[in-house]
């Protein structure tokens, strides 16, 4: 009669017990032994399953049986890679940009955030050879701050991605970004996105939904403007050049927090 070496229980002869650091030696030695043979079969290792100077399944097998740790370390480390790739995908591209944009219109100290996301690389630099660039950030900053200390609570409940940009409307973001200062705009691709904003003003709360695009430019990455794909198609469509953005001179007033609908 055979005992488990790891719990010490009683198992059948050519059986596996039911404990977890068996279980997991089982598994380990049959899934390097499924490695081995397909690296065998199709030549792999180049020199055969007993090239000293590459990989070893062989040796990999005997380090689980002796240690099961070894394949509960390796899973364990696949899970938090996994889920290290998830974050870093939902914080960066299309719907990274989406979620910091919906921030910097929610929160204190922002500033930087907004305009680097709703203006376009040429416009800023512009604003920084004029010296305008701080005097900006510090007035957003300012005025956001007044509004949440008067009274009123923002609270981000959703960032939604809708519709994916047809050519229209990426052709309207390029007119967009253009009047807005860019040199030559090239839009590759584009989303459109809902932001859901809780309003709490003196106790009286209400729920606002503001559609946005987010555009990558090339050279610039993911830029975010201000209004909806189906705004974006028809300036699209339009033969002329104007858009809303034209002769914009990024007074103070142009950014009230009124203009959020919050």
């Amino acid at each position: 009669m055979a005992f488990c070496k790891f719990c010490g229980n009683e198992i059948p002869e050519g059986g596996v017990c039911s404990c977890p650091a068996a279980q997991a030696e089982a598994q380990g030695a049959n899934a390097a032994a499924q490695v081995n043979n397909f690296a065998q079969d199709n030549n792999v290792y180049g020199q055969g399953a007993n090239n000293q100077n590459g990989f070893n399944p062989n040796e990999m097998v005997e380090k689980a049986k002796k240690n099961p740790a070894i394949l509960i370390g390796a899973v364990a480390g696949l899970i938090v890679l996994i889920i290290l790739l998830c974050f870093i995908i939902a914080h960066t591209g299309a719907s990274g940009a989406a979620k910091k944009y919906a921030k910097s219109i929610t929160k204190k100290g922002k500033g930087k955030a907004y305009y680097s996301l709703t203006l376009p690389d040429d416009k800023i630099k512009e604003l920084k050879d004029d010296e305008d660039w701080k005097d900006m950030i510090e007035d957003y900053n300012d005025d956001m701050a007044d509004d949440l200390d008067d009274g009123v609570k923002l609270k981000l409940k959703s960032v939604k991605k809708g519709k994916k940009l047809n050519k229209k409307a990426l052709k309207g973001a390029e007119k967009t970004w253009e009047s807005a200062g860019a040199d030559d705009p090239e839009a590759k691709k584009g989303f459109e996105y809902k932001i859901k904003v809780q309003v709490n003003d003196d106790g009286d709360k209400d729920t606002v939904t503001r559609k946005v695009c987010v555009v990558k430019f090339k050279g610039e990455g993911w830029k975010v403007i201000e209004t909806s794909a189906e705004s974006l198609e028809k300036k699209g469509e339009d033969k002329s050049s104007s858009s809303s953005y034209d002769d914009f001179d990024f007074d103070d007033d142009d950014y009230d927090l009124d203009d959020f609908d919050f």
